[in-house]
Parts: C-alpha cells; sequence; structure tokens
C-alpha cells in the first residue's frame, strides 16, 4: 500500500520534494502518528523506514546526485544510517518506536536536515 502511495506522491512531487517530505514526516513524531492513525493495515513503524531507505533514497543515483549539493548529499547518508541502525528496533506501533533512543536519533537528524530545507527553501 505504502508503495503505491510513494507513486502517486511522485507523480505529483519532483524527486527531491519527495525526498524533502519524508524528511519532514521523520522529524515530527506528531505526524508519524497521525500517519499511523491514517494507515491502520500497514506496519508504520517498518513503513517509516523504508519510505526513505527503499522507496526513495538511491545515494549513487546519478538523479539523486544531481538534484543535491555536496553538503546535502552527506546529511542525507548521515539520516540513511541512523535509519539503517533503527532497522532493528522491533516495535509495533509508532508510540513503541518513539521510546527508542535509536528512533529518537532519527527525529533529532531529520529536525536538522527538516530545518536546513526550510531555511533554504
Amino acid at each position: 500500500m505504502r508503495n503505491m502511495q510513494m507513486l502517486c506522491v511522485r507523480e505529483r512531487m519532483s524527486v527531491r520534494e519527495a525526498i524533502i517530505a519524508e524528511i519532514e514526516l521523520l522529524s515530527l513524531p506528531s505526524k508519524q502518528l497521525e500517519y499511523e492513525k491514517n494507515v491502520p493495515v500497514a506496519n508504520v513503524p517498518a513503513e517509516l523506514i523504508c519510505g526513505f531507505c527503499d522507496d526513495l533514497y538511491a545515494p549513487k543515483s546519478e538523479q539523486i546526485l544531481s538534484l543535491f549539493t555536496a553538503d546535502e548529499l552527506k546529511g542525507l547518508a548521515h539520516l540513511y544510517g541512523v535509519l539503517c541502525e533503527a532497522g532493528s528496533i522491533d516495535a509495533g506501533s509508532v508510540s513503541e518506536l518513539l521510546k527508542h533512543e535509536k528512533w529518537r536519533a532519527v527525529v533529532t537528524v531529520a529536525k536538522g536536515l527538516s530545518a536546513y530545507y526550510v531555511r533554504h527553501a
């Protein structure tokens, strides 16, 4: 279901915009909880990780390399790393996910990136 939603989103947004929107979601626990409420049949904790790591971010893609500056690419790589670490969390809900230190690190990194993209919009 998430992949179909992301395809629809990508049709309306550029890849850069879709990545920035995903970062915003990762930066806001309230939005994560809202997403879970609106998509009750999905494993939202897994979807939050897959949305960026599997569906959007391809670090060696020419398209990604052309859409982001070198510094932005470093930030995306950092977020990817903390998301990969958070992938080991066994959480059945966003509420459980938010209790884990590794997920709080994801939120912190995403907040910093999101703030950067707001300032440089």
